[in-house]
């Protein structure tokens, strides 16, 4: 691994844990941002970005979706090109970008001119979407020079917090629901090591990723994140999704990361682990599964916020790829750092 990479992978429990006790903080920026949810209670509200920043937001969505508030999931560039009519002022949108000057943000706010109030959720406080937003949560991630680590686990705690708050947790609630996660990062740090999974999980070729609930975000994300390293093809589906036609590439030739969160789901995720497994299929389980399998498990414990730990094995794996196959990780060939251009 290269060092950025490298090194902002395991600055992230360190770096999550101020952020959070930041976030929690009497009158800091995202109690105010939350003020502002709450209030928009009979609103529609839009959670809304592009590549890791718009999956950072999934499992904020559930969260919401299950409180009984109107939310809806939608990629900015629909939004920028699609969506302007539902922009009112009847509806409340959270932007999530790093930068604050991706270019379907810069153009969804100068040539659309929501009338939405806006929430920002964003690395950069002078940005173009800082600026423009009613509302500001910060990431508090610092510099990030490779691809999104900590800014994707920054979003995910800076907007955890933000819908927890407003759903009606209190600031212990929130703290005893993700610290956990944060421990089990450093753990997962200290413990994982990529070279120990099988051979073939450092060799170039397509990767499937499934999750379900708010670990799909994990799945998206470790899909952009194998795609971006190792510059190799990766999706990323819903594990029921999956049963609907997909399941039909089981073999031998799949490779597939199934992501399985705690919850009613994981017996499903299980299942579906030891089906691709039966058919031939390579298979590595992300989950809070501790009874032997056939196959590669790296054991999760069952947490609150299982996200953010479910990320790191997939983190260290890219790179481990990544440098098997001769690239450097987090080194870009045919983009930047920030998006500007459609």
């Amino acid at each position: 691994m290269t060092t950025d990479y490298a090194t902002d992978i395991l600055a992230q429990p360190a770096l999550l844990t101020t952020a959070l006790h930041t976030h929690l903080a009497a009158g800091s920026q995202t109690h105010a941002a939350a003020a502002l949810l709450r209030a928009a209670r009979g609103k529609r509200i839009i959670l809304t970005g592009m590549g890791s920043s718009f999956y950072s937001a999934y499992p904020a969505m559930l969260t919401l979706l299950a409180a009984g508030y109107a939310v809806q999931h939608i990629e900015l560039s629909e939004l920028l090109h699609f969506g302007a009519a539902a922009l009112t002022a009847d509806s409340l949108l959270i932007i999530i970008s790093q930068s604050g000057e991706t270019i379907e943000a810069v153009r969804l706010l100068q040539n659309v001119k929501p009338q939405s109030t806006i929430i920002a959720v964003t690395n950069n406080p002078n940005g173009t979407l800082a600026k423009a937003a009613h509302a500001v949560v910060p990431h508090l991630a610092g510099a990030e020079r490779a691809v999104a680590t900590k800014t994707y686990t920054t979003s995910l705690v800076a907007l955890g917090v933000l819908v927890r708050l407003v759903v009606g947790e209190s600031t212990e609630q929130i703290q005893r629901a993700i610290q956990p996660s944060l421990s089990a990062m450093q753990t997962l740090n200290a413990s994982f090591v990529a070279s120990e999974l099988p051979a073939l999980w450092r060799t170039w070729g397509a990767i499937t990723f499934v999750g379900r609930g708010p670990s799909y975000a994990s799945a998206m994300a470790g899909s952009l994140l194998f795609k971006e390293t190792a510059r190799m093809p990766a999706d990323a589906l819903s594990s029921a999704q999956f049963r609907h036609g997909p399941l039909e590439i089981a073999g031998p030739k799949l490779r597939a990361i199934i992501c399985a969160g705690p919850g009613s789901t994981l017996g499903f995720d299980v299942r579906l682990a030891d089906e691709l497994h039966a058919y031939g299929s390579a298979v590595w389980l992300i989950g809070p599964v501790t009874e032997p399998k056939p196959y590669p498990v790296t054991v999760i414990p069952a947490l609150d916020y299982a996200p953010l730990a479910e990320i790191i094995p997939l983190q260290h794996a890219a790179g481990a790829l990544t440098t098997a196959i001769g690239l450097i990780p987090g080194e870009f060939a045919h983009i930047g750092k920030v998006t500007d251009s459609e």
